[in-house]
């Protein structure tokens, strides 16, 4: 479970990073709304491959179920982080499964290229 801890803080360091990006480019270059959305999508899709690839490492069997786990639990964060700012989790629908099986999906994926 350990690795699962630093793979998830690797994960988020990854996600501070982009975001901090994406609004640098916001800023500078006033990208639209749909710019930033795709951003988005692949700062989560770079944050579930490196959880993974982490965990893959550190555990070295299983790393695609490894992987899958951290996958798991970095958008079961962002899930709980959302609703402690007042999302509205009936607002989300598709995007919430979408964005589920991106870092589950990204997770494993970097668990098996570990």
């Amino acid at each position: 479970m350990k690795d699962v801890v630093v793979s998830i803080f690797g994960s988020y360091v990854v996600t501070f990073l982009g975001i901090l990006v994406l609004a640098f480019a916001l800023l500078m270059f006033q990208i639209t709304e749909s710019s930033v959305d795709i951003g988005i999508l692949i700062i989560y899709i770079l944050a579930g491959l490196m959880a993974g690839f982490i965990v893959g490492k550190r555990t070295g069997s299983r790393k695609f179920l490894w992987g899958m786990i951290s996958g798991a639990c970095y958008f079961l964060i962002l899930f709980l982080v959302s609703l402690a700012f007042g999302q509205d989790v009936n607002h989300l629908g598709s995007d919430l499964t979408t964005t589920m099986f991106i870092c589950i999906g990204s997770g494993t994926l970097g668990g098996m290229l570990s």
